[in-house]
């Protein structure tokens, strides 16, 4: 009842259709048949950020971002498990609850929305710790994935969890792959994550740099949320981010290559794949479930 209840308030207030209610409250939430292996999904625990001028402002996850690419992850026959810096479900962006990323269809937006409210690991995550620290719990997934929103640029890029956790996919070559913002957590990774996202913040560039000498993903292809488009969200908003997704990941040492703004983009280097935008969660899906299925296979792409 709570779950139809909670999709039922949701469509009344965004205007639904009665047919986008009717699928809601059927999302496929496990995947059918025989599993095909396990995805780790890492979230921010944050609902809140600071603009440059010192200013508070609500954030979370991206709903499309977080959604879509689990949904094709079940729907190819994986399980899907989400973890989270503190174990709590993770806060969504409210701006992200959005027609236009959804191609205006409001039956896909109200499937995404039931899926968030009824997975029962987006209401009780893990903590990244308790995947951390276990060298036998990590071997039991075959990717990671970390969808955006501006929440992962305050703690997921600095949580050494979730640096380990990146390690071990990295050491072991399992796919790894983040989306738009997402991508920024990649310096989580970085022998000193914290002191990193604080030379970032005060615009130390040299010191950024000189503290990911170590960086395991130096010099690979990447791309996230462009500056470009960044500019449009701060137009938006009316302040300025703290610091930019771009300038973050090459002052750490990735060779960051970006799309045009708002439309579809991914980059692939070795297991690594980045999305630029909300409006690549299909393409970046894509791309996982391929590399998943060349990886099952024995098969590791180089790019």
């Amino acid at each position: 009842m709570l779950k139809r209840f909670s999709v039922a308030v949701m469509a009344g207030v965004l205007g639904f259709s009665q047919m986008a209610l009717a699928d809601a409250t059927n999302v496929q939430l496990a995947p059918k048949g025989e599993i095909k292996g396990k995805i780790l999904v890492v979230a921010s625990s944050i609902n809140e950020m600071k603009f440059k001028d010192g200013r508070p402002h609500k954030t979370g996850y991206y709903l499309g971002e977080l959604a879509v690419p689990a949904q094709e992850f079940i729907k190819a026959g994986y399980q899907v498990d989400f973890a989270t810096p503190n174990g709590t479900t993770p806060a969504l962006d409210k701006n992200s609850i959005n027609l236009s990323i959804f191609d205006n269809n409001p039956d896909k937006l109200a499937g995404a929305m039931a899926f968030v409210l009824s997975h029962p690991s987006m209401q009780k995550p893990f903590k990244l710790n308790e995947i951390a620290r276990s060298i036998r719990t990590l071997n039991q997934y075959d990717a990671v994935y970390v969808p955006g929103g501006h929440a992962p640029m305050v703690d997921l890029m600095q949580n050494k969890d979730l640096g380990k956790i990146l390690r071990h996919f990295h050491e072991t070559g399992k796919t790894t792959a983040l989306l738009c913002h997402g991508g920024v957590a990649l310096t989580s990774a970085l022998d000193n994550p914290v002191a990193f996202r604080k030379a970032m913040v005060e615009g130390d560039t040299q010191k950024a740099q000189s503290l990911a000498k170590n960086w395991i993903y130096k010099d690979y292809k990447m791309n996230v949320y462009s500056t470009a488009e960044e500019y449009g969200v701060e137009n938006w908003l009316g302040a300025k981010i703290e610091f930019y997704m771009e300038d973050a990941l090459r002052n750490a040492g990735g060779k960051v290559i970006v799309g045009e703004p708002d439309k579809p983009f991914i980059v692939q280097d070795r297991e690594l794949i980045t999305g630029q935008n909300p409006y690549s969660d299909h393409l970046l899906a894509e791309a996982v479930l391929k590399r998943l299925a060349e990886q099952k296979a024995g098969k590791f792409n180089r790019y």
